[in-house]
């Protein structure tokens, strides 16, 4: 079995989309998991989410969302902030960060090498029926070019762990997530 944990603090950011990209906030980590995440031949368990639940905060947290002629490169996925998803979907002077202090997450903090404030974790479990998995992100952050080089530091990571897998991070997992063309770099805006 692989454990796979998605922590970021903004996944998709405030690009200006015209309002061409539609957030769905509606639904539990379990139906983004299920029902958007994952295709046909993954059986996944133990889901589980830490950073802010939209019941919880409204329009904060995760979400689904679904893309119409962007540059977006998904026509569809799960979305994770800190902050407020709704509002992704193309305000100009969209603040996703309505909602902070979520609190850290030790793969992230090793990740982004300083301390994290704000979090949203995807967590869960899964066994393919074959020996390939594929999962494509994309990255984005309101933080990014303004605080480039500071104490600020949006990141992502992508931690894979289970048999044969030994990394650094909690459970011995690796992150997948890494700049592309590069082996080392982790996904972060410093």
């Amino acid at each position: 079995m692989k454990r796979i944990s998605l922590i970021g603090l903004m996944v998709l950011g405030s690009a200006s989309m015209q309002a061409q990209l539609v957030v769905n906030n509606q639904l539990t980590p379990t139906q983004l998991v299920q029902d958007v995440l994952l295709g046909t031949g993954v059986v996944v368990s133990n889901i589980s989410y830490n950073g802010v639940l939209n019941p919880a905060t409204p329009q904060a947290g995760s979400a689904s969302f679904t893309e119409s002629g962007t540059n977006l490169g998904l026509p569809a996925g799960v979305l994770l902030s800190s902050g407020v998803t709704q509002g992704v979907s193309g305000a100009a002077s969209f603040f996703a960060s309505g909602t902070n202090s979520t609190g850290s997450d030790p793969d992230l903090a090793l990740l982004a090498n300083q301390t994290i404030n704000d979090r949203a974790v995807l967590e869960f479990d899964f066994v393919p029926e074959g020996d390939t998995v594929k999962f494509r992100y994309v990255f984005g952050s309101e933080e990014y070019p303004e605080y480039v080089c500071t104490n600020f530091n949006d990141a992502f990571g992508f931690f894979l762990s289970g048999p044969g897998i030994a990394g650094p991070y909690q459970n011995g997992a690796i992150n997948i997530a890494l700049v592309p063309g590069s082996t080392t770099i982790p996904i972060a805006i410093n």
